[in-house]
């Protein structure tokens, strides 16, 4: 059975600081995304968790990186031109550990170093949340069922395409046909629950209604999202808010995995309200770019926080 989840629920989740909060209480997410190739992706998810009340965020640079074959910036110095306020590097030994990582968005699995490969792979068999996304999905994947015993809370977070992929990869047989149908929100609640399952991870299948499903069964899924969300970097922007919001409840979510798919649809809707937001609200819509939504998000927590 699929729960739905209005857009009030999301206010559960975004936490406002109080007095007694410091910069690490309000939740610590590493970020490895973005490459030479997609330095764009890195500064879109990093400002999207930003926006989203994050305490501090480090960012770490893929290792073993090619240059750009058109002169672009590395993904830090992007990062760091867009966003100063962040931390560069792994955390030094004593430092604060991070809370809960993003990793994958910007990146080619065929372009990436094997050094940067076992990095991700220490992520994902370690103890804090992980927000899987593009490029990382198949590592993700990959664990084996004892691997996936001990391994971190994961939450992947594929668009169909991507779905479809990971589905064939299991070896699940057919790819369902509600995947080529967007209406189909039963059908495709069906095939993320099983990808779960199988896979002993949280699925967020990304579409115009967005469903999240746990290994155990629980399927929730959001209000129908804005077409304008239908472009470039947009997905990357989801991953930040993710990202942002798993980091400020690490702990309930040690404790609780599934409470990874809430999150995920609650991530969802502030994604899409800040959409809304950056296309004119209720007034006349105009097109947006994934840019837009990020300087929105504040005013989406804003509003969905009240």
């Amino acid at each position: 059975m699929i729960f739905e989840r209005p857009p009030s629920d999301v206010a559960h989740w975004l936490r406002r600081p109080g007095a007694r909060d410091d910069k690490y209480r309000r939740g610590v997410l590493g970020v490895r995304t973005g490459s030479a190739l997609y330095p764009g992706a890195a500064v879109l998810g990093v400002g999207a968790a930003w926006r989203t009340g994050l305490g501090l965020l480090r960012y770490v640079p893929p290792v073993d990186d090619a240059a750009s074959p058109w002169g672009l910036p590395s993904p830090a110095a992007a990062v760091l031109a867009a966003h100063p306020e962040t931390v560069f590097g792994p955390a030094p030994e004593g430092a604060r550990p991070c809370d809960a990582w993003l990793i994958g968005s910007g990146t080619d699995p065929a372009a990436r170093a094997a050094a940067e490969t076992a990095a991700l792979a220490a992520l994902l068999a370690g103890s804090a949340p992980v927000v899987v996304d593009a490029g990382a999905l198949g590592l993700a994947a990959a664990l084996s069922a004892a691997e996936r015993t001990v391994a971190a809370p994961l939450i992947l977070t594929p668009h169909a395409g991507e779905f479809t992929r990971l589905w064939q990869a299991a070896d699940l047989g057919a790819v369902p046909a509600a995947l080529r149908s967007p209406e189909d929100v039963a059908g495709r609640g069906v095939a993320a629950a099983e990808l779960a399952a199988v896979l002993g991870v949280t699925v967020l299948l990304k579409g115009s209604r967005t469903i999240a499903a746990t290994p155990h069964g629980h399927q929730f899924v959001g209000p129908e999202a804005t077409p304008w969300l239908a472009t470039a970097g947009t997905g990357d922007v989801l991953a930040g808010v993710l990202g942002a919001l798993v980091a400020a409840q690490t702990e309930a979510v040690r404790q609780d995995p599934d409470l990874l798919a809430e999150l995920g649809i609650a991530a969802a809707q502030l994604h899409d309200r800040a959409a809304r937001i950056a296309a004119g609200g209720t007034g006349v819509q105009r097109p947006i770019t994934a840019g837009d939504v990020v300087s929105a998000l504040p005013a989406a927590y804003a509003e969905l926080a009240a």
